[in-house]
């Protein structure tokens, strides 16, 4: 495998040339390898072809074992080549292991050069690069550089740069070669794609910056070239081909940001102190300049990696002051002299203006990839969501059905979470739903603004949709086929309804199911058709199977996603898992690949158990009886016929009925479609109709089965609409234009011209500046009336219809729900209840009495409870208006009315109000009469006392504040059921807590004195609360998968890069 270097050409009569020419200079050629590059034997086979007499060749293997070094000798040995094989422990990048040269070469008189393992040179390329660089006394000479597969089309032929470090080539993307650039020029940059150095300007440099491990390591090296006084040239007479596809060997990098950040250290670290005074800060300018510019043309992602460059560059304040020393004493050429040599003004706003594409040496960064009317689209649905939500932009989210507000404190969600008390209901000792937690982060992260929190991700949650159906529509190849399907996203009037009428769950819905499918798509292997595949007609899907990293990364975004989702809306876990079953069967009708949908199945079912883990150990109260009416909540409509469920008629939406119009093309596509484009058709149809038959399904009194509420079994629909309009314009241009004349032109025209009228509801709702939320809610009304505590803490039973009573309720018969709220003020927490044991224990009961008619006191008999008040809903002012009012359950009002402890209070349109005078408040002195009741318990007992009259103290108790005050002797009432965790102390003395009423629990107070009522958070909570945290934690690192670069501390000696020892195994002579 090696050979020793021969410094006189081979041959017979090798002696009697050595006297007559002189030797040949040593070129020795190093090849980085990392997971050998189909093309690595294409390229060796190149070497091996040079015309150059003096060559050798060393190969450097990193992050490799015995195994990965036998599989790339074999490679060499089918390539017919001799070279030198090393392992290079680790992965330390491109640039550190090509260092590896100068210990593994002995001498500087001769020449490195440094290939990709994808690159493959013209015979010619070595003797042209090397004769060029003695001709222009060059330190640093490159090809020019062709694509890989088509030779005839330019790649890079050296690069200019300005003094922020942007590259600027001279030729466009994809450029033929008509031999316009075959001139020998000096340059600022060639790429190390394939460079020629003199070794001992290689050696003095101390070769490539070692804290790049990818990109950036060619700008550093032919910057300090320059800085050394040394020419770098291109020689486009020395040809090779380039492959250049690291983004796709090497989908772990951030490649983009990797960019940035280099570009920015390099600038820093190798710019005279003099002109950096200006350099440095002009350049953040720009870069803001820039980032601005690219987020208004769409490239949202370009614009947060170059901010984040720019605010985390003084992390490398270190690495670029020891870089900046070290250039201090190579320096042979003034800065001013450099500054000469760059481009004058900004590469990157010359290129911004031009609308060129950036072609460089990654080629991963592009200005517009996006056409004009693209991005005017764009900004129009952006401006659609701006003036559409004007007004819960400006005065907030109304508190409607179950969008309730947020608490105003972010603490108060942290305590409450952390404390294990739910206080929801009658309150127990039990795990707090996840997602307070989640609206406590969020809220942090708006520096305490709770409201403005929920409308951000109120109005984010319309946007995420939008940007989920963009992605998902990426499969059809075509830019503005995805916007087209995007477009009809946004005309469905589903997530306006939702936000109209208070449907929290149809919302999340709309807004993760393009995602879900978007990353089931992915881990399936489900491609993009790119090139010809575009007009293929052949039937089946475009298979891209992702390698075991990617794969890692997207179940672990697409679990990330179900468990934020299972927080708030465990129901959409059931359309996602249906969306699933429904490709599967599309992919089986349409011939595509059944092995992708078997795929994408297997990640929902991994994601929705991931999500279910990470959210216990809340998600145990959906394992209960009452558990999957909990996950589906109540019926929120009843009775709704195909024509309402078609036009997604949830809720107030103007127009609505136009969006019929959608379905005609998306119900055409697989009619007038061929190949790959038939099976997404398919797949569109196939959500489209499985979504309408099961709502409607759920819509028949005859159906037992409680599934979730319509808007969240329509939003399939609505992906499938999208993807099937975006499939209909790429049909169009596809398989209709230019086909021979028949019934499939005018189907898929009038498809075509159905498009832009369904897109009239979005625009008619967006004109009410709320989405045509009411401007009084239910809810604010309960609030004004019944929040006052002057009689101390309190309850409110919201008793009704269950389409009208607000957040998470319990079912009491069919069609009647029930919800217990804590001083009459409905939030967000009243979006979950807890497990109905206590309540199925002490409340129900006494609602099954008044229905039944079996007793005229229960007022008395709610009292120990806290019960002060029963509400009866009358209109919401969406399901239920004025003009066309529901009906109230028959006889719930009488019931209520003939019970001789309760007394009709206030008058409002809009609800019923009772009051109950005997009910004792949370926390009070009882009197002495109710004292001698609570030790007797009973119904009867209670039913023949008076409690009115109790006495409130410690009032607005919370379980993670000690509730402190001056109490008398006496009997002190506490409104929980009885729970040993609450402890009470008086005048410095544990008194403890017994059973009083059978249901809650009271103690009694021998001699008065200051006291102290606490609740004692069981250690458990703190165990599942920090599981959680490290449960969440490991999914959000598998999604991002974040990675931590080793930083080379000082100045201390590398590790040695061969496993063979430090020992020279090529000599080029010259002294080292």
């Amino acid at each position: 495998m090696e050979n020793e270097l021969d410094t006189q050409p081979s041959g017979d009569d090798g002696n009697a040339e050595s006297t007559a020419t002189p030797a040949a200079p040593g070129v020795v050629a190093t090849v980085v390898v990392h997971g050998a590059s189909p093309d690595l034997g294409e390229c060796l086979t190149s070497l091996a072809a040079q015309d150059y007499p003096n060559l050798q060749i060393l190969i450097l293997v990193t992050d490799s074992d015995d195994s990965d070094v036998a599989r790339v000798s074999a490679v060499v040995e089918g390539s017919g080549v001799e070279a030198h094989v090393r392992s290079v422990p680790g992965n330390p990048g491109f640039g550190v292991a090509a260092n590896s040269v100068l210990d593994l070469v002995q001498g500087d008189s001769g020449f490195f050069l440094f290939v990709h393992d994808d690159v493959a040179l013209d015979p010619s390329a070595i003797r042209l690069l090397v004769e060029e660089l003695y001709r222009s006394n060059a330190g640093i000479v490159g090809p020019k550089i062709v694509e890989w597969d088509d030779p005839s089309r330019l790649q890079m032929v050296g690069f200019d740069a300005d003094r922020f470090g942007e590259l600027d080539g001279a030729i466009e993307e994809h450029e033929i070669d008509q031999e316009q650039h075959d001139a020998v020029r000096d340059v600022f940059v060639v790429p190390s794609a394939c460079l020629l150095v003199r070794a001992d300007l290689f050696r003095e440099m101390r070769g490539f910056e070692e804290s790049f491990a990818f990109h950036g390591e060619d700008l550093d090296l032919c910057w300090r070239a320059h800085i050394m006084g040394a020419r770098v040239v291109v020689v486009p007479a020395a040809r090779v081909r380039h492959r250049g596809a690291l983004d796709d060997r090497r989908d772990d990098l951030r490649h983009m940001s990797l960019i940035c950040r280099h570009r920015l250290s390099t600038v820093a670290a190798l710019t005279g102190a003099t002109r950096s005074l200006v350099t440095v800060p002009l350049l953040v300018l720009v870069t803001l300049v820039e980032s601005i510019f690219s987020l208004v043309t769409g490239h949202a992602r370009r614009a947060a990696t170059e901010l984040f460059a720019v605010v985390t560059a003084p992390r490398d304040t270190v690495s670029i002051l020891r870089r900046r020393r070290k250039v201090a004493a190579l320096r042979r050429v003034p800065d001013r002299e450099i500054a000469e040599l760059q481009v004058r003004g900004s590469v990157r706003w010359r290129r911004m203006v031009r609308g060129r594409k950036v072609v460089g040496p990654t080629r991963t960064v592009s200005t517009r990839t996006r056409d004009t009317a693209s991005i005017v689209t764009l900004w129009a649905l952006f401006a659609l969501l701006l003036i559409g939500s004007r007004r819960i932009l400006a005065q907030g989210v109304q508190p409607v059905g179950d969008l309730l507000g947020w608490i105003d404190s972010p603490r108060d969600l942290w305590h409450g979470y952390l404390n294990g008390w739910w206080g929801k209901d009658l309150g127990a000792s039990t795990a707090q739903p996840t997602g307070v937690a989640l609206m406590a982060v969020a809220s942090t992260f708006m520096l305490g603004h709770s409201a403005l929190a929920q409308t951000v991700v109120i109005v984010g949650l319309v946007a995420m949709g939008w940007l989920g159906a963009s992605r998902l529509c990426a499969v059809s190849s075509v830019p503005r086929a995805r916007i087209v399907g995007t477009i009809a996203y946004a005309a469905v009037p589903l997530p306006y309804a939702a936000v109209a009428a208070g449907r929290v769950q149809t919302l999340v819905a709309y807004a993760v199911l393009p995602w879900a499918l978007h990353f089931v798509r992915l881990f399936g292997g489900l491609g993009i058709p790119q090139g010809a595949d575009e007009s293929s007609r052949a039937v089946g899907d475009v298979i891209d199977h992702p390698n075991s990293s990617t794969r890692l990364r997207i179940v672990s975004k697409l679990s990330l996603l179900l468990a934020v989702t299972a927080a708030f809306a465990p129901s959409v876990l059931i359309a996602v898992v249906g969306c699933s079953i429904l490709w599967l069967v599309a992919s089986a009708l349409a011939g595509g690949s059944m092995r992708a949908a078997g795929l994408g199945i297997a990640s929902t079912l991994v994601a929705v158990t991931a999500a279910v883990v990470v959210n216990l150990p809340w998600m145990t109260r959906y394992f209960g009886a009452d558990g999957w009416d909990a996950i589906v909540g109540s019926r929120t409509a009843n009775g709704l016929d195909f024509w309402q469920l078609a036009r997604f008629g949830i809720g107030p939406s103007a127009l609505g009925g136009l969006v019929i119009l959608l379905f005609v093309p998306a119900l055409v596509a697989p009619f007038v479609s061929r190949g790959w484009r038939f099976v997404w058709a398919m797949r569109a149809g196939t959500l489209i109709i499985g979504s309408l038959l099961v709502a409607v399904v759920s819509q028949r009194s005859s159906t037992n089965l409680r599934l979730p509420e319509p808007g969240v079994l329509l939003a399939p629909a609505a992906v499938g609409l999208s993807l099937g309009v975006a499939m209909v314009w790429v049909v169009f241009g596809a398989d209709v234009r230019g086909a021979r004349f028949g019934l499939r032109q005018p189907v898929a025209l009038l498809s075509m011209v159905c498009i832009p009228i369904g897109l009239a509801p979005a625009l008619a709702v967006a004109s009410d500046g709320s989405w045509q939320q009411p401007s009084a809610t239910f809810s604010d009304q309960l609030g004004e009336l019944l929040s006052s505590n002057d009689r101390g803490d309190f309850r409110v039973i919201v008793i009704g219809d269950e389409r009208l009573v607000p957040g998470a309720s319990h079912r009491l018969s069919d069609g009647i729900a029930y919800s217990i709220v804590d001083g009459g003020r409905l939030t967000v927490t009243d979006s979950w209840t807890p497990a109905s044991d206590d309540v199925d224990r002490f409340v129900a009961p006494l609602l099954d009495a008044v229905a039944s008619g079996s007793t005229d006191r229960v007022g008395s008999l709610m009292a120990p409870l806290g019960i002060r008040y029963v509400v009866i809903p009358v209109i919401d002012r969406v399901v239920s208006t004025s003009r066309e009012p529901l009906e109230l359950p028959v006889g719930l009002v009488d019931a209520f009315g003939s019970q001789r402890d309760f007394q009709r209070k206030f008058s409002p349109a809009s609800m019923v109000v009772f009051e109950n005078p005997q009910a004792i408040p949370l926390t009070a002195m009882l009197t002495p009469s109710g004292a001698e009741a609570s030790t007797t318990g009973g119904a009867n007992s209670l039913a023949t006392s008076e409690t009115e009259g109790a006495t409130p103290l410690l009032d607005s108790t919370r379980s993670w504040i000690e509730s402190s005050g001056s109490l008398p002797s006496g009997t002190l009432h506490v409104g929980y059921p009885f729970d040993d965790r609450w402890k009470l102390e008086v005048a410095g003395e544990p008194t403890p807590f017994g059973a009083s009423f059978g249901s809650v629990m009271a103690a009694n107070v021998v001699s008065g004195g200051e006291a102290t009522l606490s609740y004692d958070s069981p250690s458990s909570r703190v165990v599942w609360v920090f599981v959680q945290f490290v449960l969440w934690s490991i999914v959000i690192c598998g999604a991002t998968q974040p990675r931590f670069p080793r930083r080379p501390r000082g100045k201390k000696r590398r590790e040695p890069a061969t496993t063979a020892g430090i020992s020279p195994i090529i000599e080029l002579g010259g002294d080292a």
